[in-house]
């Protein structure tokens, strides 16, 4: 008797790898189990190569710094006027917000919000890579971007620094831009300047894209939403305090003349040193190039992301200080080009290149919990314990250098908008081996200093120019003589402490 034949069909179950040659499954498309396998994996990946950041207490000074205006913010104060940077709002106000949520100053908070960043660039990234070269290199971008973010020094690749947070903007740009949304590109690329001044180069991929979608209309689209937010953030925080400390008071940080032989080695030795942690992104790159004229799978080329790469190089370069965290935003453009190259590569190359990558983000991850290459944190636990036990919550203190640990860690307000005098006030910029003269400051700086100082008046003044710590001893007090008086007379030296010379205000 034989045996009767179903009704209908049976769908075949996919048994392909995910780095399978293309067409292996016979589909391009991801439904819903391939959306919850990726969701899973790249949460999973960051958590692990990430986890560093729930132990170790400092990773860089631009954590505390970020920290203490966050704490001047969620105490009422005014961004710029009483806790200034060089930088634009949105890392500062997100730090916040974080400590308001959480109600904790601790930085593992907000390291937490830098993983869901690198999970949204993560996931961004492989939801692109899908459109344009299939869902092998959607597997192969998610991976690859994830250990890219910390295939740096820990100092560099922990840290929930600027760049951090700008790169899912900057991604989201080009996906949008690419799909033909120039208004939400140009938003997109306004949320990575507010992150980052360096999220603007984005504009060049986005106008490139816009342009060929629907010419000067498109780009007219894009240019008018990327105007919008920035303007609304200067009216919020006052257009004259965010153009002088995101664009006019940048000069002598970001100037040319600031070039030397010590620029040009640090250059040399920072570009190495990441493009040897980087090769499973980067040896891909001649391949990429001889194939930029190809057509991807959604009928474009792939000029926009060379665009991209151009911008993120001219990114790294500005100020010329090549701190190893700048060079994230060379992460996606690149991870985008490997997994296009490596979409059409063996099953051999794509697994190798793959089991390099997770193998070196171990690593990375294991050396964040005690490799310091840039010299540990400077001590300030003791002196900040002294401070905060002998300030009321509502006084002020005043640290002469770069040490802005002390006051996130005293949680007490800083006298002067400046919180790294050293750098903000005397030019004693990091990365740095010279200090421009007193009279080369902008006057502007000084005018801040001394009303800021007469506005509030610290109760603790406290001088790292003994400790050495971040060149302190390039900018002692006594080079300025005026600030010297004004501590001289309404100051007395209480105490050292780790190395800082403790003064309390008289009477």
């Amino acid at each position: 008797m034989s045996t009767p034949r179903p009704s209908a069909a049976v769908a075949p179950v996919e048994t392909s790898s995910p780095l399978d040659p293309p067409g292996a499954s016979g589909s391009n498309g991801m439904g819903r189990r391939d959306l919850a396998r990726l969701v899973a994996t790249v949460v999973g990946l960051t958590a692990l190569l990430r986890l560093p950041a729930c132990f170790v207490d400092v990773f860089n000074s631009d954590e505390p710094f970020l920290a203490t205006q966050a704490q001047v913010i969620r105490h009422g104060g005014d961004l710029y006027r009483q806790a200034a940077d060089r930088k634009p709002p949105l890392v500062p106000s997100l730090y916040a917000g974080t400590f308001a949520l959480t109600g904790t100053t601790a930085l593992w908070t907000v390291r937490v919000v830098a993983m869901l960043a690198v999970v949204a660039t993560a996931l961004l990234l492989a939801s692109e890579a899908r459109r344009r070269y299939g869902r092998r290199a959607m597997w192969l971008v998610a991976v690859l971007s994830v250990v890219a973010t910390v295939a740096l020094a820990p100092q560099d690749g922990q840290a929930a620094n600027f760049e951090i947070f700008m790169l899912p903007f900057t991604v989201a740009a080009v996906v949008l831009a690419r799909r033909d949304r120039p208004v939400g590109a140009g938003l997109a690329v306004a949320l990575a300047t507010l992150a980052k001044q360096t999220g603007a180069a984005m504009l060049l991929p986005v106008w490139w894209l816009a342009w060929r979608r629907n010419g000067r209309r498109g780009v007219g689209f894009a240019t008018l939403a990327f105007a919008v937010p920035l303007g609304a953030a200067a009216i919020v925080f006052g257009p004259r305090q965010l153009v002088y400390w995101t664009v006019l008071g940048n000069g002598s940080y970001v100037g040319l003349s600031s070039a030397s032989a010590h620029v040009v080695g640090l250059f040399a030795v920072m570009t190495f040193a990441w493009v040897a942690c980087n090769i499973p992104i980067l040896w891909t790159v001649p391949r990429s190039w001889r194939d930029r004229r190809r057509t991807s799978l959604d009928g474009f080329p792939d000029t926009d992301l060379w665009l991209w790469v151009l911008g993120a190089v001219v990114s790294v370069a500005v100020g010329l200080r090549f701190f190893g965290h700048y060079y994230l935003q060379l992460v996606p453009p690149f991870a985008l080009l490997s997994a296009g190259a490596l979409s059409r590569a063996s099953t051999r190359a794509v697994r190798g290149t793959v089991a390099l990558s997770l193998a070196s983000g171990l690593l990375f991850s294991a050396a964040g919990y005690f490799l310091t290459p840039f010299g540990g944190e400077p001590r300030y636990r003791e002196v900040s314990r002294f401070l905060h036990d002998h300030t009321r919550p509502d006084d002020s203190v005043f640290v002469w250098g770069t040490v802005p640990e002390i006051y996130w860690s005293a949680d007490r307000r800083p006298a002067t908008r400046y919180i790294a005098t050293a750098s903000l006030v005397a030019g004693n910029h990091a990365g740095r081996t010279d200090t421009p003269p007193p009279s080369e400051i902008d006057p502007q700086i000084w005018r801040w200093f001394f009303r800021d100082l007469r506005a509030h008046p610290p109760k603790y003044v406290v001088d790292t120019t003994p400790s050495g710590v971040r060149g302190a001893r390039r900018s002692p007090l006594s080079r300025y003589p005026k600030v010297q008086r004004y501590v001289d007379d309404h100051y007395r030296l209480d105490r050292r402490i780790d190395g800082y010379d403790v003064y309390v205000r008289n009477g």
